[in-house]
């Protein structure tokens, strides 16, 4: 989670206030002030944040999904004590590409 301040010259009327993120892999939740913006699933990744920004501080939380592969990989690491995920066909291993 994220702390932002938001200028309150920003929230002049008929104002919007967009966050846009560069990019995601794949999938992302967009939560400011506890109040969920949307997700985002296709560039340009940006979501209109208006109605949950306020003038001074903001807390911002954005939750990423990530393809199941990649969670198959992180859980064949050699470091991994408590593996999330299990499959009986093992196609990806530790050096597997993300």
């Amino acid at each position: 989670m994220k702390k932002a301040t938001a200028s309150a010259d920003w929230f002049a009327k008929d104002a919007e206030l967009w966050l846009t993120l560069s990019d995601v892999k794949n999938l992302a939740e967009v939560i400011v002030n506890g109040k969920s913006s949307g997700v985002l699933w296709k560039k340009p990744f940006r979501v209109n944040i208006s109605g949950a920004l306020k003038p001074g501080n903001n807390k911002l939380e954005i939750k990423v999904t990530n393809l199941w592969v990649n969670r198959l990989i992180g859980d064949a690491q050699p470091n991994v004590t408590n593996k999330i995920t299990y499959t009986t066909m093992p196609f990806y291993q530790a050096n597997s590409p993300l």
